[in-house]
């Protein structure tokens, strides 16, 4: 919050929506929503088996590669002078693992980093 509506659209890239809104007290505002997917693969545990051979056991874990997938919102509203006055991840929620793995910008580079 705070920071520029351009800032956010060097990170998130074009909005998947725009809508018009009134503020609390009656101030224009502007809505920005992106609509952001990822997907990864993990290598995660997939069974054992044990075995009996000659004079001892044989302990087998098997793995396997599964492909996981996750959708992320995030909304920042805009006033007239183009700053952030509401910014939110995945409905509101302070620590989302939804938007863990979400694409931003190529290349794009925030301040401060």
């Amino acid at each position: 919050m705070g920071r520029s509506d351009q800032e956010a659209l060097n990170l998130f890239g074009k909005p998947s929506s725009v809508k018009k809104t009134t503020g609390i007290n009656g101030e224009e505002l502007v809505v920005l929503t992106w609509e952001k997917s990822s997907s990864w693969t993990n290598t995660e545990a997939a069974g054992t088996s044990m075995a009996h051979t000659g004079n001892g056991m044989v302990y087998t874990e098997y793995y396997q590669t599964v492909g996981h997938s996750s959708d992320c919102t995030i909304e920042a509203v805009v006033n007239k002078a183009g700053s952030i006055v509401d910014f939110k991840i995945d409905n509101g929620r302070i620590v989302s693992n939804k938007c863990k793995n979400i694409p931003y910008v190529p290349g794009y580079i925030p301040p401060g980093f």
